[in-house]
This record gives C-alpha cells, sequence and structure tokens, in this order.
C-alpha cells in the first residue's frame, strides 16, 4: 500500500514539472515568434473608411477604399511594402456599413477583404487582419449582451472565411474598443469598461478558437480598453488562458510631439523630459507582460511629418531601440496622409532615413 502511494507522489511529481517545462516552453515560443515579426506597417485609411454611406448610399467596394483619400490598394503595392523589407503589414478593417440587419458580411467585401490579405500573405509578411472603427462595439454592462453577440458573429464569418490561412495571419480582436464621444474615451476606462473588455476578449477567443481550421492555434491579440498604453488601462487586462495570445498597444508618445495639432516640432533623445513617456511605456509592458512571457505589440504607433525631419528621425529611433530592447515590434501607422511613409500611387518611400530607421535589425 505504502508502494502503491510512493508510485502515484512521484507520478504526480512527473506530471507537475512536465507542465511547468511545457508552460515555460511555450511561453518562450511566444516571445520568440512575436520577435519574428520585426518591421511592420499599416495600410490605413483604406478598407477601414467609415459613414461613407451617409453620403453615398450606392457606394461600390472602391469608392469606400478611396473615400478618404487613398488609391484602390494594388498587389504592386503590397509588394513595394515586402520588398524594402517590412515583415509585417497590419490591415485595418471597418466592417459595420458592410453587414445585412441580420449581421452577414456582403460577400463582395469579404473577397475584396480576403484578396487583399492574400496579396500580402503570398509575399511571406506577417498579416494582422483587425475589425476598425466599429461604433456598435460599446464597452458598457448595458451595451454588452449586444455588442457580445455581434463581435462574435463578426469574428465567427471572419474566422471560418480564413480558417485555412497558415500561423502567419494574426486576429486583432479590437481596435480602441472605447465609449466614444464620452468623458471616458481617450483615457484608461472606469472599472466597468476594463472588465467588459476583458469578457469582450475572451469572447473573441472562444469565438475563434470554436471556428477550427487553423483558427485552433492561431495567434490572436487582444487589447486593454481603447488600446491604451496606459499603466491603469493595462494593469486591468485579463489575459485568458491560452497560450498563443498577444497584448496589443497603440502608444503615439509623446503625443505633444507626435499627434497633436500646432504639437511640439523639436524633440531630443538628450532630453529627459522629451524621452520620458517612451521610458515609461517600456518598463510599465517589461514588468506587466515581458518579464511573464507575455508578447506584445505596438500595432500603431507613429508620427506627423515635422519641419525638422532630423527630429523625428531622432524619435524614431529612440522609440524603436527601446521596445526592441523587451522584444516588442512596433508598427508605424500609415494613413497615407500626415504620417505617410510609403507613396502608395508612386509607389516610393519620400522618407527613407526615417523607413530605413524602422526597417534596423
Amino acid at each position: 500500500m505504502r508502494r502503491g502511494w510512493k508510485i502515484r507522489i512521484i507520478f504526480v511529481i512527473v506530471l507537475c514539472i512536465g507542465g511547468v517545462a511545457m508552460l515555460s516552453y511555450q511561453r518562450n515560443y511566444a516571445l520568440r515568434f512575436t520577435k519574428e515579426l520585426g518591421a511592420g506597417i499599416n495600410l490605413g485609411n483604406s478598407l477601414d473608411v467609415k459613414k461613407v454611406r451617409e453620403h453615398n448610399p450606392e457606394a461600390d467596394i472602391s469608392y469606400f477604399e478611396t473615400y478618404w483619400g487613398n488609391p484602390v490598394t494594388t498587389k504592386e503595392m503590397i509588394q513595394a511594402i515586402a520588398d524594402k523589407g517590412f515583415e509585417t503589414i497590419r490591415i485595418p478593417v471597418s466592417w459595420a456599413e458592410h453587414l445585412d440587419e441580420q449581421g452577414n458580411v456582403d460577400r463582395e467585401w469579404m473577397e475584396r477583404v480576403t484578396e487583399v490579405v492574400d496579396w500580402s500573405l503570398d509575399t511571406g509578411m506577417y498579416v494582422i487582419l483587425d475589425i476598425h472603427h466599429e461604433a456598435w462595439l460599446v464597452p458598457t454592462k448595458e451595451q454588452e449582451a449586444q455588442t457580445t453577440k455581434q463581435l462574435c458573429s463578426l469574428w465567427k464569418q471572419i474566422a471560418q472565411q480564413f480558417a485555412d490561412r497558415g500561423d502567419h495571419l494574426i486576429f486583432e480582436g479590437m481596435n480602441e474598443p472605447r465609449l466614444i464621444d464620452s468623458a471616458q474615451e481617450w483615457t484608461e476606462g472606469t472599472e466597468e469598461m476594463q472588465q467588459v473588455i476583458n469578457r469582450l476578449n475572451q469572447a473573441f477567443v472562444d469565438t475563434v478558437r470554436a471556428s477550427g481550421g487553423e483558427n485552433k492555434t492561431r495567434w490572436l491579440m487582444i487589447p486593454a480598453y481603447c488600446t491604451s498604453s496606459k499603466e491603469e488601462a493595462l494593469g486591468a487586462l485579463t489575459i485568458p488562458d491560452d497560450s498563443h495570445i498577444m497584448v496589443a498597444v497603440h502608444a503615439y508618445l509623446p503625443y505633444g510631439f507626435t499627434l497633436k495639432e500646432d504639437g511640439e516640432e523639436t524633440w531630443s533623445a538628450k532630453n529627459p523630459d522629451d524621452t520620458k513617456d517612451i521610458d515609461t511605456l517600456q518598463a510599465v509592458l517589461e514588468r506587466l507582460f515581458i518579464k511573464k512571457k507575455i508578447p506584445v505589440v505596438i500595432t500603431e504607433f507613429g508620427c506627423h511629418e515635422k519641419e525638422q525631419e532630423t527630429c523625428r528621425n531622432e524619435w524614431a529611433a529612440y522609440y524603436t531601440e527601446s521596445m526592441k530592447e523587451i522584444g516588442v515590434p512596433c508598427i508605424w501607422w500609415d494613413n497615407g496622409d500626415e504620417s505617410k511613409l510609403f507613396d502608395r500611387e508612386s509607389l516610393t518611400w519620400p522618407h527613407e532615413e526615417l523607413t530605413d530607421i524602422l526597417l534596423r535589425k
């Protein structure tokens, strides 16, 4: 009898050690995989335009794509991005104006999104596909049931469409989920909103995993409230019990230099007041996630053009190097306008030095 108990105890210990070893392996693999994403760029303000049907109820696919001033995306554009050396392309997509009353995605729109995604995958790049500018996504307890229903319905359709694509395709569950036009819109959110986001993230993960195919182990990205970089929002984020989860963060830092209208024109890596926001973010991401071997990707960062290009270049070098130190890839927000990196008309790169900085290994 005693011998039997000893054998059982040894068996349990072996199982525990094996489980810990497997968990450690999975987490190390997650961090290694994330580093493979390398330098990234967004195909912004193209497939993610909104409020089109208010002005043109009969708008066709090409009208949507060009509504905010960018040309129709072509295979040549995508290839030029890959040829330049970018390893990841994020494709923001707005879906709301392409849904019928039952929440079904218009077939023509789904096929167009699929075409652009497949062009990107064919180059060998990693592709991040999201849902963008969705006004129906309201993170309040009052609207949670309806929001969850619509989120799951949409992701079920997207996941089924791409179920046979390999691990170079990544899904990002929500883009900047927040209470629009409220005092909390660009904050870390209230506790209620943060918890609703946690439950929506879990619903997204469950929906994709249940769709089968490659989606059983596809890498999925989840955000905190507003995809915020604020510690209060990130600290409230619950990570689903899943081995293929990444945290998505948006961080235009410091805001006064990167995005603010009539903001600062100069920035210096030698000035602690200029670098403190980036330094703080690095420390927060490392403490909350990286040390716990939870991968993080900054899926949006960038800076408007400046009169002194050298200042923006210095900022970009400091920012990206700071994130590389902790293994966090950064994806430039290229909207074809103020933060344009790639000229989609001429297939050229107007800011060569900045582009080279972003592509440094």
